[in-house]
């Protein structure tokens, strides 16, 4: 796994590194993150190093309104947007346990998860993806991806427990400054907590089958999803 120096671009890593059927997933071919909102020019330069040409945003339609990623007018970089969830203040509930709010996020988001791997599917070129914290929604998503390459369950689980690590220093700093920015009020939502993808994975399991067979239910076949894995060798 690369972490990549970014200085405002949060939790800024790819999926590379982890064993799979024949080797290991390559760096540098699928990159996740959190928000873009104000990349500097370093920034721009090491994606562009990185080989990235194309952007794909997980947050809902409110957030990218309310807080526009750099890259939406896609003078930059080709850009996507895909709702896995709407995530502000307003509409998401604080009593949910963030692992029921990843239930809610596959099962009423199927169409945007199925819209998004497509996407990926047509791309030949390295590509970022993202959210807010580019934890959870991020993390979801990481978590197919790697299925899909054949990853073990406890290195998905070992990818998505990074992100706290990485983001504590930028959650820490906004709070203290009281931007506004972070507005969840308990912390431990803000954690990559492993619980949180292990339940999950746990309830794909029990009702689908796992994440192949979500996959399924969400009408890709396996050689479609052979193809996905592949996009991370």
């Amino acid at each position: 796994m690369t972490v990549y120096k970014t200085q405002n671009i949060i939790n800024c890593r790819d999926l590379g590194g982890y064993a799979c059927p024949g080797g290991v997933t390559a760096d540098g071919k699928a990159i996740r993150c959190g928000i873009p909102k104000d990349p500097t020019e370093d920034d721009i330069r090491i994606l562009k190093e990185a080989g990235v040409r194309s952007v794909i945003d997980l947050r809902g339609v409110q957030e990218a309104e309310n807080m526009p990623s750099l890259f939406a007018d896609g003078s930059i970089f080709d850009y996507y947007h895909v709702t896995l969830l709407e995530a502000n203040p307003s509409l998401t509930s604080l009593d949910l346990p963030v692992w029921r709010m990843y239930r809610i996020s596959l099962e009423e988001h199927g169409d945007g998860y199925a819209k998004v791997l497509r996407i990926i599917m047509s791309l030949d070129e390295p590509f970022l993806f993202h959210c807010f914290l580019g934890k959870d929604r991020t993390g979801l998503l990481s978590a197919i991806l790697l299925s899909c390459a054949g990853v073990s369950r406890e290195d998905i689980l070992r990818n998505y427990e990074c992100s706290f690590d990485l983001l504590r220093p930028f959650v820490e700093r906004e709070i203290a400054m009281k931007t506004g920015l972070i507005w969840e009020q308990d912390i431990s939502r803000l954690m990559s907590d492993r619980e949180n993808l292990d339940r999950v994975l746990d309830y794909l399991g029990e009702k689908y089958g796992g994440i192949h067979g979500y996959l399924k239910y969400i009408g890709f076949n396996d050689e479609e999803m052979d193809k996905i894995g592949k996009k991370l060798l």
